[in-house]
């Protein structure tokens, strides 16, 4: 009877050791969820303090700076850059380059580049990348979230796409982006065919785009 004693105490002692083994390693867990819960909680509030105004607290469906169309906010760069790096810059702000899917995008986007040369008369002004390309093969376009762009929704320039090559473009890559070139007057016939083909190493303004939040 003593010998079953000792080994009854013997697995009552490995138990309670593995008990507290399995309550350390459940106290770790939670305590290393409880940061991961906290990291993307501070993640969250960090991106949705981009909608805020932190002095008034006063919060919109836009960043300040951006404008709001269509359920997404837009913002036309104040700087130009390659096309890539253009896009690298709106995925940044948790979106990417605008997109145009019927007329009232274009008119809204093509507005944009107009206000923006009327306000900044002294500034060089070409064009603006947005996120349509050819780059995959020549004459077929896409968006950058990989829809091919509709053949009802196509605003080329007169004589666009043309792909002209560029002597200084060593790679003679041709043109393969697309950017918005402001009209001279808004609402005059063909004000809306703004679209240029591009060649993507060039420097242009660039407008991006992210999705509005919802609030309340």
């Amino acid at each position: 009877m003593s010998e079953e004693n000792t080994q009854l105490n013997l697995l009552l002692k490995k138990t309670s050791q593995e008990n507290t083994q399995l309550n350390l390693h459940l106290e770790n867990a939670k305590a290393a969820n409880e940061h991961q819960l906290s990291i993307l909680f501070s993640n969250k509030m960090g991106f949705l303090w981009r909608f805020c105004n932190r002095d008034t607290l006063q919060c919109s469906r836009c960043p300040p700076g951006w404008t709001e169309h269509a359920s997404r906010c837009f913002i036309l760069s104040h700087e130009a850059k390659k096309w890539e790096n253009a896009r690298m810059e709106c995925l940044d702000y948790g979106g990417d380059l605008a997109m145009v899917w019927n007329k009232e995008d274009q008119a809204f986007l093509t507005n944009l580049t107009f206000q923006y040369v009327q306000q900044n008369p002294s500034e060089y002004f070409h064009s603006a990348w947005i996120g349509l390309q050819d780059m995959v093969k020549e004459g077929t376009f896409f968006w950058v979230n990989g829809d091919t762009i509709k053949w009802n929704v196509i605003y080329w320039r007169d004589q666009e796409p043309n792909n002209a090559m560029a002597s200084w473009d060593t790679s003679q890559a041709g043109q393969d982006c697309v950017a918005i070139v402001p009209p001279t007057r808004i609402g005059t016939k063909d004000w809306l065919n703004s679209w240029d083909d591009i060649i993507c190493m060039g420097r242009r303004h660039y407008i991006c785009e992210i999705t509005a939040i919802i609030l309340g």
